[in-house]
């Protein structure tokens, strides 16, 4: 099961006791994300303490090979995004059943 962006704006106004209408809600979730993103694209690290951080890191280039033809290939350095949950995360996940 997932949560959509509308759900979580719809749980953020139901749990929240101020004046913001959805719309307002939703402009800062976005902007939010949009933030996130220009950051991570500049390589910065993002921290939500108590709950995860976010950052990019360069793989190294390697040799890889085509399984289903056996070619050998150069899978060049790119730089992937990284997740890392909080401890206290992970132990209230694990221990919902």
């Amino acid at each position: 099961m997932s949560t959509t962006k509308k759900q979580l704006i719809d749980r953020i106004s139901n749990s929240l006791r101020l004046d913001l209408t959805k719309t307002e809600i939703e402009t800062v979730l976005a902007e939010l994300l949009e933030q996130t993103k220009k950051s991570l694209i500049k390589g910065e690290e993002v921290r939500f303490l108590g709950y995860f951080s976010l950052k990019t890191v360069l793989t190294k280039p390697r040799m890889a090979m085509n399984l289903q033809t056996g070619k050998k290939m150069k899978v060049p350095a790119k730089r992937v995004p990284k997740c890392k949950f909080s401890l206290g995360l992970k132990e209230e996940i694990a221990k919902k059943k």
